[in-house]
């Protein structure tokens, strides 16, 4: 399965990694991604803007800070996050 991580802090570098040895693809977004190239060479992940990420996933994971939440979603562009 594609996953997609919104969110590039610890919480979502977790969850990219629990869902990358489980066998899926993921692609882990942040609003600056050139600085996860190191972490994503290193798990095997890919690495995009939000709006990048809600493309890619068949399933999204949410790991936003609460205050930064709203943001996010509008960066990934709630069309791109139906289905």
């Amino acid at each position: 399965m594609k996953v997609g991580v919104i969110g590039s802090g610890d919480v979502g570098k977790s969850l990219g990694k629990g869902f990358i040895s489980a066998g899926h693809q993921v692609k882990i977004g942040s609003r600056t991604p050139e600085k996860l190239n190191d972490w994503a060479k290193s798990t095997g992940a890919s690495t995009g803007t939000f709006e990048d990420v809600a493309r890619f996933g068949e399933l999204i994971a949410l790991a936003t800070l609460g205050v930064a939440t709203e943001e996010a979603i509008r960066l990934a562009g709630p069309k791109n996050l139906q289905g």
